[in-house]
């Protein structure tokens, strides 16, 4: 199964997310802000199968965090959270290298299926 780390500024939704994506056998670091994301991604030895970001956190939004990881050359595949479909906040997000918007509330199958997608895809 994958490795995921997952962000999102709520703790409900992170701890809902974090339960079902282990029910799935999926290891599962957490983070509550893009700060977080990046610190975690400089501080592991064992990189990340997939990121998933919520699109707006406070402190770094989840597009932020991406936009430096990408700059400093992290290629992991990245699945963003949001209520719109664009990433909540209408920039530009081509060059990101984001594989899929997933909206809230989250249709559960639809993620699992994209992790499953995104794993076989980067094997």
């Amino acid at each position: 199964m994958a490795r995921i780390l997952l962000a999102d500024d709520s703790e409900t939704i992170l701890l809902l997310l974090r339960t079902r994506l282990e029910m799935e056998g999926h290891e599962v670091e957490t983070a509550v802000d893009g700060q977080e994301v990046v610190d975690a991604v400089a501080g592991t030895p064992t990189p990340h199968d997939i990121y998933l970001l919520d699109a707006m956190m406070p402190r770094k939004s989840g597009i932020d965090a991406l936009r430096e990881l990408r700059a400093a050359g992290v290629d992991t595949p990245v699945l963003i959270v949001s209520a719109h479909t664009d990433g909540g906040n209408g920039d530009d997000h081509e060059g990101l290298g984001i594989a899929a918007y997933i909206t809230k509330p989250i249709d559960f199958d639809q993620l699992f299926a994209k992790i499953v997608e995104l794993t076989e895809r980067h094997v």
